[in-house]
């Protein structure tokens, strides 16, 4: 099945801007993305400091720009930096 699968990246956030940013984009029915970083297997993950992202699947084109361009619009109204955000259709997606 083919579908739309939107993505937005945002200046890190932590702690309770973390729950807060998990909040508004779930209005939206976007997840926001655990970015775990580790570099050898004896050593703790650590949440990313470069970037904090979400995605959101859809259906159709249009309500994916429009719930898109709406959180966006509605992240920047509460002080996140939005660093970039785009829609993809996606025609094929195996995970292994």
């Amino acid at each position: 099945m083919n579908y739309y699968e939107s993505h937005i990246t945002i200046e890190p956030v932590f702690e309770e801007e973390l729950e807060k940013f998990k909040n508004i984009c779930s209005k939206y029915k976007f997840r926001v993305a655990e970015l775990l970083l580790q570099k050898r297997k004896i050593d703790k993950p650590e949440i990313s400091t470069k970037d904090s992202f979400c995605t959101g699947r859809f259906k159709d084109l249009k309500t994916a720009k429009n719930d898109t361009l709406s959180l966006v619009e509605e992240l920047k109204e509460n002080v996140f930096t939005v660093k970039r955000y785009k829609v993809e259709y996606i025609v094929l997606d195996v995970r292994l």
